[in-house]
């Protein structure tokens, strides 16, 4: 399947390296079959943080409503 590029790159460089990952557009679980192809396991902490012009910035499983600004700017997309 193919689909819009992507960049990437490494974070931190360890024995559990972390990478960083920017997709233009985004298939299901195409991150963890990117990295499974080329021999690497992405564990459960992956996560998105950033949502075209939103930025997640909330923990895991906690919610908040979007500013009118950030309303105006999903809008304009």
């Amino acid at each position: 399947m193919k689909t819009s590029p992507q960049n990437y790159g490494l974070v931190e460089d360890s024995a559990n390296p972390w990478y960083e990952v920017i997709l233009s557009e985004g298939r299901n679980r195409q991150i963890r079959r990117m990295f499974q192809r080329v021999g690497f396991n992405v564990g459960k902490k992956s996560s998105a943080c950033k949502l075209g012009p939103l930025v997640l910035d909330v923990s895991s499983g906690k919610y908040r409503a979007l500013t009118v600004r950030e309303v105006a700017q999903l809008k304009s997309l």
